[in-house]
């Protein structure tokens, strides 16, 4: 298999428009391989809920290999998103069921993959080291650049995606080329609108963004960094890749959802809320590329 993600799941509820998606960084980067046209498979756990229930079959309506996922009693982990003057903003997180601790089982079924995807909100940083020695490991640390975050968690890392919107071209290079001495292969520094940049120990690569009629950009950065490992996987020249990858992501951003399959909500993410029913938000697809 090209990649096996592992770790955290959600259900973004858009109060604006009263439709929850199936989403997460793992969820996310596991579908955008698929849609890539590789195999992919997500390890996680889900609530005994009809969230639970949207996202299991979202992925099964993907292509993605779900025979580890586990569905266990308790919620989905859910968020709000709202927006307003074209910002997005973020409710606290539930995180329901979603934290969890792979199993012996897991850990073999990741092994198979070409390379294990996990992210800064799944918690599972403790197992980082066990899937290291497993095979290669793609981590997205989003903004976690100055913290002391990274710094320990590098070592076990083969290819590292950073989220750095705010940085200029210099930061952004001291940013990669620090990270790769710390040991990934390569680093993927993601700038929202500017675009992309991947170093491979030598060279830095950039894209420009691709220009999209953006009307929700959720899930666009997960969607680039899937794109890239399936391109690094099939060892696909690097402005290549990234021109691919922004592509990807640029269709993200053209609909609703971290990569659509939402339906109508009564409520969202409080109380006793289900879906009404499973009314499509986003009825086609986008095919594998060629």
């Amino acid at each position: 298999m090209d990649v096996i993600a592992i770790g955290d799941n959600i259900s973004d509820c858009y109060l604006t428009i009263r439709q929850v998606f199936p989403g997460g960084n793992a969820v996310n980067v596991a579908v955008a391989v698929a849609r890539s046209g590789g195999s992919s498979g997500y390890i996680g756990a889900i609530g005994d809920d009809s969230r639970g229930q949207l996202l299991a079959d979202s992925l099964a309506a993907e292509h993605v290999d779900t025979r580890r996922l586990s569905v266990v009693p308790g919620p989905t982990a859910c968020c709000q998103v709202m927006h307003a003057d074209g910002e997005r903003l973020f409710g606290p997180p539930r995180r329901g069921v979603a934290l969890f601790r792979p199993t012996e089982d897991d850990l073999a079924f990741a092994a198979t993959a070409s390379v294990i995807h996990s992210t800064y909100c799944s918690g599972l940083e403790e197992v980082l080291p066990e899937l290291a020695r497993r095979g290669r490991v793609s981590f997205d640390f989003s903004d976690h650049r100055n913290d002391g975050y990274a710094d320990d968690l590098l070592p076990f890392v083969h290819v590292a995606e950073f989220s750095a919107a705010g940085l200029d071209d210099r930061d952004c290079d001291e940013l990669a080329r620090w990270a790769a001495s710390r040991g990934p292969a390569y680093v993927l520094v993601t700038r929202g609108s500017n675009g992309a940049t991947l170093f491979d120990g030598e060279v830095s690569v950039s894209v420009s963004a691709e220009s999209s009629v953006v009307i929700d950009s959720l899930g666009a950065g997960d969607s680039f960094i899937g794109r890239t490992l399936y391109g690094l996987i099939r060892a696909e020249p690097l402005p290549a890749l990234l021109d691919a990858s922004a592509r990807a992501a640029a269709r993200i951003c053209a609909s609703w959802g971290a990569f659509g399959h939402g339906v109508h909500m009564s409520t969202c993410c409080g109380g006793h809320e289900e879906p009404v029913a499973a009314v499509p938000i986003q009825s086609s697809i986008p095919r594998p590329e060629e």
